[in-house]
């Protein structure tokens, strides 16, 4: 069962939850539920007797969880990071691993609830413009709910994600010049009568996401970290998890301070981090991208201006790291935790070394990284081994 009431935009207009709605970044668009009544007739307690999946968390989504285009998504493991927090002189850090997401990422989580919205409203063609990720999981959840998804990915995006729309059957386009990737998508929409997609146009991907927020809030027993360090592209994901503790504060289901949140991008584009820098409200399109293949590739971040006024709200700050810096990160979580990160998610470990020089994060913090999705993704991107080859076993030898 579904509390939602309506989709609310920026200026407070209410608009109908029964017709899918796609606008502008700047309208903001939010889904909105009836937490009153939730609060009457459903019990905290009751979320642990759900699903090990996302739809645990169904009254608080929009789309109906007994009808919902699923691949088992969600519910991804809080990882005690023990070496590495003794190692960066924390009191606690954990790793969300949203690597173990079906398609790898944690794009996942908006391509199912989305995809089950709009396949509840009869749509039957979707339209965004994608670094790679997200194109992949779409491809395959819009696959099992027998809609199309039209994905324009850039000409470097990685093996993983072209094969996972090739495989599926969804329509892909490649385009050299990223930064007109979303007006493309937009003259494409209006003309062929697609719903556009694309980051922060429209209400139901952000509902998918926030679930990360509600599994770290239930995952600490209903509290929140002091703590979020967040790789951001288009910036959907750090306004889901911010969005999930809203409701959750409002229901009463935790209580206290939001976490400070923390933004990583790479220095080849870090439209967010130069905003946060120079104390602007917006970030202001950046210029050559020069960062590995995957994920962060935006140069005009969608939801950049509310991610500041997260960062001006509850404390926080923005960092960048080098695409060396990352790549190292991914070696140093994987040899302190097991957890094999892809490099845009490392950059979060990366980030947390200089926060921590630099005197942003306390020795006595509780600290989340988010990593958004596995190392597998990226493999023809990280450096190479070299390996011995041998013919005795006496050469197997420290």
């Amino acid at each position: 069962m579904t509390y939602l009431s309506h989709i609310e935009d920026a200026d407070g207009r209410r608009l109908d939850p029964g017709t899918a709605q796609s606008g502008p970044p700047a309208q903001r668009l939010r889904a909105r539920y009836d937490l009153e009544r939730l609060r009457r007739e459903i019990a905290r307690e009751s979320i642990a007797q759900g699903p090990a999946n996302l739809w645990r968390y169904a009254p608080l989504l929009p789309a109906d969880a007994a009808r919902a285009v699923s691949l088992g998504e969600g519910w991804t493991p809080l990882i005690e990071a023990a070496t590495l927090s003794a190692r960066l002189g924390l009191r606690r850090l954990l790793i969300k691993d949203e690597g173990r997401n079906p398609s790898g990422t944690f794009k996942d989580r908006g391509a199912a609830v989305a995809a089950s919205r709009y396949r509840e409203l009869g749509v039957g063609v979707v339209a965004h413009n994608s670094s790679g990720n997200a194109g992949g999981s779409w491809s395959l959840y819009a696959a099992r709910a027998g809609i199309t998804c039209v994905n324009l990915l850039p000409t470097d995006a990685q093996d993983s994600s072209r094969q996972h729309c090739r495989a599926s059957g969804q329509p892909v386009f490649l385009l050299d010049h990223w930064h007109s990737g979303g007006r493309l998508i937009e003259e494409a929409c209006a003309r062929e009568g697609w719903l556009n997609i694309c980051t922060l146009r429209e209400p139901y991907r952000l509902e998918g996401k926030k679930t990360m927020g509600l599994e770290i809030a239930e995952q600490l027993g209903w509290r929140m970290p002091d703590a979020i360090v967040y790789p951001m592209g288009g910036g959907l994901g750090a306004l889901a998890i911010y969005k999930a503790f809203e409701e959750l504060l409002a229901l009463g289901w935790i209580g206290g301070r939001q976490p400070r949140l923390y933004i990583t991008q790479y220095e080849g584009c870090a439209p967010l981090v130069r905003a946060w820098e120079e104390g602007a409200g917006e970030c202001q399109p950046w210029g050559a991208i020069e960062i590995p293949p995957g994920g962060l590739k935006s140069p005009n971040p969608p939801g950049g201006a509310a991610v500041l006024e997260l960062l001006r709200h509850h404390g926080g700050g923005a960092l960048t790291v080098s695409a060396d810096e990352a790549f190292r990160a991914v070696d140093e979580m994987t040899a302190a935790e097991g957890v094999f990160p892809c490099p845009e998610s490392a950059t979060t470990l990366a980030g947390l070394h200089k926060a921590r020089a630099r005197g942003w994060i306390r020795a006595e913090d509780e600290v989340v990284l988010i990593c958004t999705g596995s190392g597998l993704k990226s493999i023809p991107s990280l450096p190479a081994g070299h390996f011995p080859t041998i013919t005795t076993s006496r050469e197997l030898r420290l």
